[in-house]
């Protein structure tokens, strides 16, 4: 064996024990701790919790479903309300998706689809202004949405339509209703976002009602156009519910 192939052997052979005694260490010490009793570090992931002076904000993820706590300093804030506000980018259209009193302190969500989301707690103010805490991001949920609820199917909506006019029919489930306002749009909005709530947006007033079953009949603008609805269905307990964009389609019509 000439000189250089020595020298890459002995280098190779050195490498492999440094390895192999890393290797034996590692196990060693995994073996003391079993011996002592001692528990494996749980992995943490630290996106699920916010913590900035004494505000601190949790969110655990159970399927479709997530449970928000929260501890807001109330010191030197003014709060008149907290929303949560959920996106699935993390990013940007943060989407309310619950109203809560000043004082609260948690929330379940009922999420759409088993991708990751992102929530903050958002405060406002008295004077009207926002403070975001947050953010916290859940996971994805890796088995998958077959067991979801579909929301279609609990808050049941029908819009039938003529030249002149909409039919609008809902069916929801019993319990405590705060508000339902309808909206109606010239085109299919993606999402209720903020502005289209406040006169921003581009989107009109149906009707606002408290009534979970019921019906109401909308004059169209223009009998050559096609509407849109959305529904914001608002629950004592805080939580808001959307549901559209909804196509106003001719009886017969898919």
């Amino acid at each position: 064996m000439n000189t250089p192939n020595k020298i890459i052997f002995i280098i190779i052979v050195s490498l492999a024990g440094i390895v192999l005694a890393t290797s034996c260490s590692k196990e060693s010490e995994i073996n003391k701790r079993k011996k002592r009793g001692d528990k494996q570090p749980a992995a943490v992931n630290a996106s699920s919790t916010f913590s900035q002076g004494k505000d601190s904000i949790t969110a655990v993820r159970e399927g479709q479903y997530v449970n928000l706590n929260w501890q807001i300093d109330p010191a030197g804030r003014k709060i008149k309300e907290i929303n949560i506000m959920r996106s699935s980018t993390g990013v940007s259209r943060q989407k309310k998706v619950a109203g809560m009193e000043p004082g609260a302190t948690g929330f379940k969500d009922c999420l759409p689809d088993e991708n990751a989301y992102w929530y903050w707690v958002q405060l406002v103010m008295s004077d009207g202004k926002f403070q975001n805490a947050g953010q916290v991001r859940v996971d994805r949920d890796n088995a998958g949405p077959s067991n979801y609820i579909k929301i279609e199917n609990v808050y049941k909506i029908s819009i039938i339509r003529t030249d002149n006019f909409a039919t609008l029919k809902w069916d929801f489930p019993e319990g405590d209703y705060k508000d339902i306002r309808i909206l109606r749009y010239p085109r299919p909005v993606a999402e209720l976002l903020r502005g289209q709530l406040t006169g921003k947006g581009k989107g009109v007033l149906v009707t606002a009602t408290m009534e979970r079953k019921s019906q109401c009949t909308n004059a169209l603008p223009d009998a050559n156009s096609d509407y849109w609805y959305w529904f914001r269905i608002t629950l004592k307990s805080g939580a808001v519910i959307d549901r559209g964009p909804i196509k106003a389609g001719y009886a017969g019509n898919d």
